[in-house]
């Protein structure tokens, strides 16, 4: 009896020793995960942390429902795939949303400094890294006649004093920056045109509903992007329009 006990555990103990090396065999044999593999959910996830201002997911094109969402940006699942398989084109793109995050910014800022409510803001970027975008605005025509006429004055003033240090800024920087910078303009100059361009939304307004395009966005992104640099090239530069929501 004491040889049957010995056999029973003998081949007991040979089978466990045969599943345990195929489970180790199985294991190893599983494919190592790379970022390749990765989800796109999981790679979305990711991007999202590089532009926290915007809300980030996967589209095929442009939302053009009045749903209240503001500053959504869908992006294609193929530019993803391929900012997954390319690091360069992943540096490349991951930059182009970072660049409409920082125009959503500025014009958000603005249009609350104006008086303005965003209805909804709507991004898509495509499987080639071009980018459409609508939004649409009310804005508060009553926002200045509120305001005394003291306070208007004020806003008025601390404008044309910003203005005009940034213009003298702009002519001393001017000279230093010509041979490195030919025919680029400033970021003094930059923010201007985008403020000039806003501007003119709302003076066309008639009902107090402003309409921004992807067209009127490509404007307002170049002109921060060359803001940025300007700011890289010159520190401390004066920013017109920075401060615009005063305390009155």
């Amino acid at each position: 009896m004491a040889m049957e006990i010995t056999s029973n555990y003998s081949s007991y103990a040979a089978q466990g020793m045969a599943d345990n090396t195929k489970k180790r065999a199985e294991k190893t044999s599983e494919p190592v995960k790379t970022n390749n593999t990765e989800s796109t959910s999981d790679y979305l996830s990711k991007l999202q942390k590089q532009v926290p201002y915007m809300t980030l997911e996967v589209g095929s094109g442009l939302s053009m429902a009045r749903d209240n969402k503001v500053n959504t940006l869908a992006v294609n699942p193929k530019l993803l795939e391929k900012m997954q398989n390319d690091p360069e084109k992943a540096k490349e793109y991951t930059q182009r949303l970072k660049d409409i995050e920082n125009a959503q910014k500025f014009v958000d800022g603005y249009m609350k400094a104006k008086g303005s409510k965003t209805k909804f803001s709507h991004w898509y970027v495509d499987e080639n890294g071009n980018y459409s975008h609508i939004a649409y605005y009310e804005h508060d025509n009553t926002f200045y006649k509120k305001l005394s006429e003291k306070s208007r004055e004020n806003i008025e003033k601390h404008i044309k004093k910003t203005r005009e240090k940034a213009a003298e800024k702009q002519k001393e920087f001017q000279e230093k920056l010509e041979e490195k910078r030919t025919g680029q303009e400033d970021g003094t100059a930059t923010p201007n045109k985008a403020e000039q361009l806003l501007e003119e939304k709302m003076s066309a307004s008639k009902d107090g509903t402003i309409y921004l395009n992807d067209t009127d966005m490509k404007t307002i992104i170049e002109a921060v992007q060359e803001e940025d640099a300007g700011k890289t090239t010159v520190k401390d530069q004066p920013q017109v329009g920075a401060n615009l929501d005063l305390k009155i």
